[in-house]
């Protein structure tokens, strides 16, 4: 449980360095290719979060376990895909790409590692899934706040 924490924590920084190293380019980036980027990286989730509420309330039951795992496993794939996206922007104009590399790597595996309902529920026994729907929340949060940023800073030339 503890490890999980520390690991949020340091995904949450190096997503928000990251964030900041594309919005250090501002100049140099696609102004249309961003508008694009940034709109699908925002509607995205949004959508998913929407089926997966579909999917969970009319075809399982264990409420309080399957949410805070699909949003967790949600905000991972976000994160992955967030580098990815700061990764395809800046691989060419930033010769220091290794926290990039790093968040998606990390974010990836641990996207891979909690799919599996049973391991999630190793990690995360019944006592303590606010944990993970708290972990969840920051990330989509950062991630939002992030993109917001980003369209914010890079768009407005």
């Amino acid at each position: 449980m503890f490890i999980a924490i520390i690991l949020a924590v340091i995904l949450s920084f190096l997503s928000i360095l990251n964030a900041n190293k594309l919005i250090g380019l501002k100049g140099y980036l696609s102004v249309k290719s961003l508008t694009v980027q940034t709109t699908v990286l925002m509607v995205t989730p949004i959508v998913a979060l929407i089926v997966l509420s579909i999917v969970i309330f009319n075809f399982h039951s264990l409420y309080q376990e399957r949410i805070p795992h699909a949003m967790l496993v949600l905000s991972m794939w976000m994160l992955v895909t967030n580098s990815m996206f700061i990764y395809r922007n800046i691989k060419d104009k930033n010769p220091n790409l290794i926290t990039t590399i790093v968040l998606g790597f990390m974010s990836f595996l641990a996207a891979i590692y909690l799919t599996p309902l049973d391991r999630y529920d190793k990690l995360f026994n019944s006592h303590y899934y606010v944990i993970p729907l708290a972990i969840s929340l920051v990330f989509i949060t950062i991630t939002y706040i992030n993109l917001i940023r980003i369209r914010k800073v890079c768009l407005s030339i």
